[in-house]
């Protein structure tokens, strides 16, 4: 949120010798601006009471779509509910999660996953996962890349993944 400043009207002196009059200005109406945009920042920013360890990416070749890999844990006292995510290293980020069906592996694209206070979330091989589209550039092992976890209410928390072999979890 930019900074609010009300301001006077300038003095001209090349146009007249007269000052133009200034327009009255209450420093409660300055204060109750900072407030509010001080509030409306700390709201849209706020991050949720989650923690995440072992981020990682499986680096596959060529454009092959990747998988985004970590542990969450709501640290919060309320229900959080974790809507996806996005990376400027990718075109698009989808939340998935991997099932055997009948004999067959399936992967089903999901909306959102609700965290119960103290609940834990492993997204690795075989279960959830994010599936990462798109490479805007060639990544490389021991690369951090940012990926920004979203959560309900406007809510998110960028997180640094490392890029790994795909043999290793």
């Amino acid at each position: 949120m930019p900074t609010i400043r009300i301001s006077s009207i300038p003095k001209l002196p090349f146009l007249s010798t007269r000052q133009l009059p200034r327009p009255r200005r209450h420093k409660t109406i300055d204060v109750v601006i900072a407030l509010a945009a001080l509030l409306t920042w700390s709201v849209t920013f706020a991050a949720p009471s989650v923690s995440v360890t072992n981020a990682r990416i499986r680096l596959l070749p060529g454009d092959l779509p990747l998988a985004g890999y970590f542990d969450l844990v709501n640290q919060g006292k309320e229900p959080l509910t974790f809507i996806g995510a996005s990376s400027p290293a990718f075109k698009m980020v989808h939340m998935h999660l991997s099932m055997e069906h009948g004999g067959k592996s399936t992967m089903i694209k999901l909306e959102a996953i609700e965290l119960n206070p103290g609940e834990t979330l492993n997204f690795s091989p075989g279960g959830y996962h994010l599936m990462l589209m798109e490479r805007v550039q060639p990544l490389h092992v021991g690369d951090k890349v940012p990926i920004t976890l979203q959560f309900s209410g406007q809510q998110s928390l960028p997180v640094m993944f490392e890029v790994r072999n795909a043999g290793t979890n």
